[in-house]
Parts: C-alpha cells; sequence; structure tokens
C-alpha cells in the first residue's frame, strides 16, 4: 500500500488546497492530509476548527484522512509509513520552496518529497489572499469550499 502525505496549515482551507488534495490522492492509496504547525505563524483560526473544516472540505475523497500535527513533518511520515510527501506548487516561488523541502526532508526521512501543479483555475488562490481580502471587508466566498464558508466567516470577518 502506498501512503502519502499532503500538509498544510489551512488557514483558512481553499478551493486551490481541496484540488490538490484531490490530485494528490490519486498518486496514493492512503493519503494523510495533516494540518501542520509552523510555529513561525501566528494563526487566525485554532488548529481545531482548521482540522473540523478540513475535514469537511474533503469528506468526497474516500482515500483521504484528515489529522493534525505539531511537530515535524517527516517524523509524521515515519509514523503512519509513509513514502511520499506529496506538495502543490502554483507558482516557481512554490516551486522553489519545495525543491529547498525536499533537501531537508532527506535529511530526516527516507521518502520521497513530490508535488503536484495547482488546478488552473485556482492557482491564483491563497489562504493568504482570502485572509487579505477578509481583512478588507471583501467578498472571498469563490475561493473556498462552501461548506466551510460560514465558519471561516466567523473567524475572519470582524
Amino acid at each position: 500500500m502506498r501512503i502519502g502525505v499532503f500538509a498544510g496549515s489551512f488557514c483558512p482551507i481553499t478551493k486551490g488546497h481541496v484540488a490538490a488534495i484531490e490530485s494528490a490522492a490519486r498518486l496514493v492509496d492512503k493519503l494523510y492530509v495533516v494540518v501542520g504547525v509552523n510555529f513561525d505563524k501566528q494563526y487566525l483560526i485554532p488548529i481545531e476548527a482548521r482540522l473540523s473544516m478540513l475535514k469537511k472540505a474533503i469528506v468526497h475523497v474516500s482515500n483521504a484522512q484528515a489529522v493534525s500535527h505539531s511537530g515535524m513533518m517527516t517524523d509524521f511520515c515515519k509514523s503512519v509509513g509513509a513514502t511520499v510527501m506529496i506538495k502543490a506548487v502554483r507558482n516557481a516561488l512554490d516551486l522553489q520552496s519545495v525543491i529547498d523541502l525536499c533537501d531537508i526532508n532527506k535529511s530526516y526521512w527516507d521518502g520521497d518529497t513530490v508535488f503536484v501543479v495547482g488546478d488552473k483555475q485556482y492557482r491564483h488562490v491563497s489562504a493568504s489572499l482570502v485572509r487579505e481580502l477578509a481583512g478588507l471587508g471583501q467578498d472571498f466566498s469563490q475561493y473556498v469550499p462552501e461548506c466551510c464558508l460560514d465558519e471561516i466567516k466567523n473567524y475572519l470577518v470582524k
């Protein structure tokens, strides 16, 4: 069985995330979608809420399981027997960070880090764009899963 990991902060979950998760799930038998914690970031949405929304947004992806993890993602990969970490790439900047991540991951884990290219329809969408639009009082509903919209608004719209 080929086990993969797709990790992100999902603050908030976007339609771009969901499309990338769907692509990643096609590459493996079992996909762990992990809400990670980056200690350099301040999150506007608590991890429990991000995990809850992620679960709702990917319920249709039959081989995906949403979980959270607060340590190194390579440790999580080892703990579940994952052989591949899958990252989404939207642009050249993302590609460079994934290449850097591949090099770092190899120091801690013997699996592969691969990428899927973000869906063309959502390549311009990021969680930071959604947060910025929300902060400016603009409608961001077209960029987030409908099942999570009200909850995202509760956290981002003041």
